[in-house]
């Protein structure tokens, strides 16, 4: 067994305790490593009655740190839900709607943590937490800990264990992703995929293909993550080039509504073509950029048509269109329309990303040579 000078003291803090500790700062509710907050309502609720019934919590691991000048925190590695979600209802920030105990649910429905009877309200303050106390670890093993634990537990999706384990450059670079203005623009991600970590997986993966080739994403996002991750230096001109993409497909694309561009599958073929194309696109001037923002609104519509089996009418209009844009035929027009929307489906395979980067490529060339 590896012996890191572990300690893990076992002791126990009142809800009073946790919230004395936060009101003085002394709490880290979400050190860099943690996920974001996102138990709903039902779940916190569930919690509150739990205390209220004075049922036992699974315990918290707290990582205290002492400072020479002997100011102390304390870091939550495991338990932010439940001590977010603690707080939270001490400050009145949710009711306690849907209570599942008969009893409880007879007197406390609907109510705030400050309209509870004093003596309930004392009570719940001496409800006591079980607490794993690291002390003085090293960052390297308190990050081991909190993804470990969580593995285990099965609570964490594989991109919040790589923001846990693997912190640095990299991982600042795809938060710069993430942030950008495209991302809202688009419209591509959901509060819950951000949540959890989700954007910040799609762009690893959109930029190491960018780098390394297509790739079914099961068999080496992993790989590719650590090898960034670890020699990111290598990759940071890189880096910088693919956010410059980002800043001219956000002011080429013609954000309206939602386009097929706000899905996952066709941004991430949108971004990949693209990214083999750059300078060419760069060096097409503003007259060119108007042109290829038509195209790809045009092409996207086609694709959205074809996939919904539209009318003919509709169809043919478009893929005429698109015919006369790039300089082919209307059968070529309507073969790469089908193939990209049949590489849709089985999104994540090798094969159908092949097929959608090759079509949408197929254009954009064909566009920017005439």
């Amino acid at each position: 067994m590896a012996d890191h000078g572990l300690k893990f003291e076992i002791e126990s803090k009142t809800v009073a305790e946790f919230r004395s500790l936060d009101k003085s700062g002394e709490l880290i509710l979400q050190p860099e490593y943690q996920r974001q907050a996102v138990w709903p309502e039902r779940a916190k609720v569930s919690l509150m009655e739990t205390i209220l019934l004075g049922y036992p919590i699974p315990e918290i691991y707290l990582s205290y740190e002492t400072s020479p000048e002997g100011e102390q925190t304390a870091s939550v590695v495991d338990g932010q839900q439940r001590l977010t979600s603690l707080l939270g209802f001490l400050n009145n920030k949710f009711p306690l709607d849907g209570l599942e105990d008969e009893q409880l649910r007879e007197k406390f429905e609907g109510k705030f943590f400050k309209e509870l009877p004093d003596d309930v309200r004392q009570e719940f303050f001496q409800y006591r937490f079980p607490i794993r106390r690291l002390s003085n670890l090293a960052d390297e093993f308190v990050r081991a800990v909190f993804a470990r634990v969580n593995r285990v537990n099965m609570v964490l999706t594989e991109q919040e264990l790589r923001n846990a384990l693997l912190p640095g450059p990299f991982n600042d670079f795809l938060k710069d992703c993430s942030a950008h203005e495209i991302s809202s623009l688009s419209g591509v991600f959901s509060g819950e995929r951000r949540k959890r970590g989700g954007d910040l997986e799609f762009y690893a993966e959109v930029f190491g293909t960018c780098i390394f080739g297509l790739s079914n994403k099961k068999a080496e996002l992993n790989e590719r993550y650590d090898k960034i991750s670890s020699d990111f230096e290598d990759y940071r001109d890189r880096a910088a080039e693919f956010l410059k993409l980002l800043t001219y497909l956000g002011d080429t694309v013609k954000w309206v509504g939602r386009t097929r561009w706000s899905n996952i599958v066709d941004m991430f073929t949108l971004l990949h073509s693209s990214w083999g194309l750059r300078e060419d696109l760069y060096g097409a001037g503003q007259g060119r950029a108007t042109q290829v923002r038509e195209l790809l609104d045009l092409f996207q519509r086609a694709v959205s048509v074809r996939k919904r089996k539209g009318e003919n009418g509709e169809a043919a209009g478009l893929l005429e269109s698109l015919a006369a844009m790039t300089g082919i035929t209307v059968t070529e027009a309507e073969s790469v329309v089908d193939d990209y929307t049949s590489g849709i489906r089985n999104s994540s395979d090798l094969g159908s990303r092949r097929v959608r980067s090759q079509q949408l490529t197929f254009l954009l060339s064909k566009k920017l040579a005439s």
